[in-house]
């Protein structure tokens, strides 16, 4: 211990440094789960791209499983955080679509590492353990409630089904405008989608 500093101090400085690599370790978590998916997202990959060896890893995680939800979590609040910056002045009944608008793009298909975690483990997520299909249930229900809330009066008739449209209708989309990448349909489907109001009205 070093002499000029006290106790407390040293004690305070490396809780901070396992609190600052237990954020390394969840981030690069977050990135691999939507770039490699559930299976292609190993212990020993999450280690190796927060710049850990395997060895530490259960200083900071009790289980793959724990990593795995929390790393969840972090990557869908990154991506809202991503989305209220973009829809920061929507409100009311044009709030769905301009949500759309801005979550059906090429660029959000293309950069699986930041995208939403939702779309990129589709597939995978009804094969997850029962703790991990909890977090996206209790995860999803709070984006339902938030996006009825950013609706607000103009909403409420059937707001609650109109968010859960949407987000499925933006997941579902998403997903499959990535397995035609290549085809022209992939962007056809982002650009009817994004536009949806012209043949199911989100906003009346």
């Amino acid at each position: 211990m070093r002499k000029d500093l006290p106790a407390g101090s040293v004690k305070e400085s490396n809780a901070a440094k396992k609190r600052h690599s237990h954020e390394k370790i969840q981030a690069s978590a977050a990135m691999l789960l939507r770039r490699d998916g559930l299976k292609g997202t190993s212990v020993r990959k999450v280690m190796a791209a927060a710049g850990f060896t395997g060895g530490g890893f259960y200083a900071h995680f009790p289980s793959k499983d724990t990593l795995v939800k929390d790393a969840f979590s972090c990557a869908i609040q990154q991506k809202r955080r991503s989305l209220a910056r973009t829809l920061a002045h929507a409100r009311g009944s044009s709030f769905l679509e301009s949500f759309l608008r801005a979550y059906l793009t090429q660029d959000h298909r293309d950069n699986l590492g930041e995208s939403c975690p939702y779309a990129a483990l589709l597939s995978e997520l009804p094969r997850a353990s029962a703790r991990m299909r909890a977090r996206v249930r209790e995860d999803f229900l709070h984006g339902v409630e938030s996006f009825v809330q950013r609706m607000g009066e103009d909403g409420q008739a059937g707001a609650r089904e109109k968010a859960i449209m949407a987000l499925c209708l933006a997941f579902g989309t998403l997903a499959m405008s990535r397995t035609l990448a290549g085809f022209p349909e992939s962007d056809e489907l982002l650009r009817i989608a994004a536009s949806t109001s012209t043949y199911w009205r989100v906003g009346k």
